[in-house]
């Protein structure tokens, strides 16, 4: 499959909806903008004149910055230990959606943007929390912070709803009039197109801007885009041959059984989507058009939309992957929420993990997400998910259940783009708080993970033998400058699993404890040597740089494994972590090494030596054998 974007058919919607709306237009670029690649994206949304962009974390617009974009950003989720100060030198603005965030952020000296909920139910100031946070933020300004912008967002659930949040929104911008912001903002997409009142000093445009109807997928032959003199920026191809073609549910197309494909000047319908493989009926021969342009003959991305009984946005969202080529890596936690698919040491998906990044108590008829179809049925705590459908979360898993602190809370309300919130009743929940969707409850997750997502393998390891075992495994993996950092307590079982490791690379002499030589290096037939530290009594931070530096290693030109490897983590670029935990027996003070006893051992990859796609090629390692 393939995927090609067209950069001016965006600048052109931009253009165009500028017009249209009359104010200002920051252009919406998170989850890879949509799909179509966030760079691209922004520097076509920059020529078609929006004043600004957005993103959803800073994770994005580190990304953006260092690419080489000055534009003005604003990121509006963030995760329980996101590093503001960052945003500050940086140049990002932040929305902060509590008082705790508020102040962190003032504090580091980022720009803000005040969100508040006026009936979405998901991130943003809660109606009861208001006052206290316009009150704070005002004794913050005096104190030298600065509160640019006042935002929130629409539920769109109906037309007197959205007028409702409307008025809502302006009696708290009236009440912020203390702050003296210079903008207030309010309409996303469909709103900013069938709404005038909804647009204030600033729009944000995300879906409209890609060249789809906000309003949904209609007819399913994308003609309500067109009526808005938008144009399909996407386009998706595959090459058939005998009605199949490579890429299905892994490379992010959705079941949409019944769907239109064109192959030359015939027109196919799609039969069945696997893991891997695309068939069309009936079975043609040649390029087929997935979605792009109806204009030029090509089946509309709101066919495919209508077809899997979802929404255009989540169709061509989840092409990002494939559209990028792209491979998630492990997030800062500095820069965003925790968002990773655990594999079982045999390969198989596990579980979706993430964690709370918001918690808040609010009152009974609150209506939950896009369209309101959860309402509160009282005062309650909702418990907002940093994970949506553009990391792989089907928004047909409403209702799902989450686990949260030993128990399952289901999905309330539509799957969004970047969320999804709980309803978690009186339950005790905090900001940080891991989550979970199993893979036995979610069986769309050995589908498409987002770009964003990290891939993480985790799972017992019986025994010693075991344990060296898996040393090979990721030994056979290695490459000149990889770094292997070994986190776990005395007799975890780290020097029986870089004796596999080593056994993998053909080390010479005995791989043994580095306790008291600190680093050893073991010449190997693998070619690179392998380093194998004891990190222990390094320090963190600067400190671990200059220790390594004394130490004299090789780390582009050898393989490295240093056991109680944390403090390394400061000093690379890249490596592996493996996590190996082992509790105590009833009355053992310290364990043995090389004890026959279960472990639990997880990896994880950091940096960009260490995607998701390499993760996945060790967990596929260990099921093929």
């Amino acid at each position: 499959m393939r995927v090609e974007v067209d950069a001016a058919a965006i600048a052109a919607n931009v253009r165009a909806l500028r017009a249209r709306v009359g104010v200002p237009v920051l252009g919406v670029v998170k989850a890879e903008g949509y799909g179509h690649g966030a760079l691209a994206s922004a520097r076509a949304m920059l020529d078609g004149g929006a004043v600004m962009l957005g993103v959803v974390d800073l994770a994005e617009a580190v990304a953006l910055r260092d690419a080489g974009l000055d534009a003005p950003l604003l990121a509006w989720l963030h995760g329980p230990r996101t590093d503001f100060r960052i945003a500050a030198r940086r140049g990002v603005e932040v929305a902060v959606s509590s008082i705790a965030q508020l102040e962190a952020a003032a504090d580091a000296g980022a720009t803000i943007h005040l969100k508040v909920d006026t009936g979405l139910g998901r991130n943003g100031v809660a109606r009861g929390d208001r006052a206290a946070a316009l009150a704070r933020a005002v004794e913050l300004v005096r104190g030298g912070a600065r509160v640019r912008g006042l935002m929130s967002h629409l539920a769109g659930s109906s037309r007197e709803a959205d007028l409702a949040q409307v008025a809502d929104f302006a009696a708290a911008a009236a009440a912020a009039e203390p702050l003296a912001l210079e903008v207030r903002h309010l309409a996303a997409s469909a709103a900013a197109l069938a709404l005038p009142e909804s647009r204030f000093d600033l729009v944000r445009l995300g879906m409209a801007a890609y060249g789809v109807d906000p309003a949904g997928p209609g007819a399913g032959d994308g003609a309500s885009a067109a009526a808005l003199g938008l144009l399909p920026a996407m386009r998706v191809t595959a090459a058939f041959r005998d009605g199949v073609a490579e890429g299905g549910l892994d490379a992010g197309l959705l079941p949409a059984i019944g769907a239109p494909v064109r192959v030359g000047d015939e027109l196919a319908r799609v039969a069945a989507v696997a893991a891997g493989a695309l068939r069309i009926e009936p079975p043609l021969t040649g390029e087929g058009v997935l979605f792009g342009d109806p204009a030029t003959g090509a089946p509309s991305a709101d066919a495919w939309a209508l077809a899997a009984g979802t929404i255009t946005y989540e169709v061509v969202t989840r092409m990002g992957s494939l559209a990028l080529g792209a491979h998630g890596t492990a997030p800062d936690p500095a820069l965003a929420p925790r968002r990773a698919l655990e594999l079982g040491l045999d390969g198989a998906p596990r579980r979706l993990l993430g964690e709370l990044v918001g918690v808040k108590r609010v009152e009974a008829g609150l209506g939950v997400s896009y369209g309101g179809e959860h309402v509160t049925a009282r005062p309650t705590t909702l418990a907002l998910v940093g994970l949506g459908y553009a990391d792989g979360i089907t928004r047909a898993a409403s209702g799902r259940p989450v686990m949260l602190r030993g128990g399952a809370e289901p999905i309330r309300g539509r799957v969004a783009m970047d969320q999804v919130v709980l309803d978690i009743d009186d339950r005790l929940a905090a900001v940080g708080d891991p989550v979970a969707i199993e893979h036995a409850s979610a069986p769309e997750l050995t589908g498409m993970v987002g770009p964003r997502v990290a891939v993480e393998v985790a799972g017992a390891v019986p025994d010693a033998d075991a344990m060296e075992l898996l040393g090979e495994r990721i030994g056979r993996r290695l490459v000149a400058g990889d770094a292997v950092l070994l986190i776990g307590p005395l007799g975890a079982g780290k020097t029986t699993l870089t004796r596999g490791i080593g056994r993998a690379l053909g080390a010479r002499g005995t791989v043994q404890s580095p306790t008291f030589v600190i680093a050893r290096t073991h010449r190997t037939e693998a070619g690179p040597d392998l380093q194998h530290v004891d990190a222990y009594r390094l320090g963190g931070d600067e400190g671990s740089e200059a220790q390594l530096d004394d130490l004299d290693l090789d780390l582009d030109g050898a393989i490295t494994v240093a056991e109680w490897g944390a403090p390394l983590e400061h000093a690379l670029e890249s490596w592996l972590r493996v996590e190996i935990e082992r509790p105590l027996a009833a009355g053992e003070d310290e364990m043995d090494d090389e004890a026959d006893a279960p472990r639990h051992v997880r990896l994880s990859g950091h940096g960009p030596a260490w995607d998701a796609a390499r993760l996945r090629a060790l967990a596929l390692e260990g099921a093929a054998r």
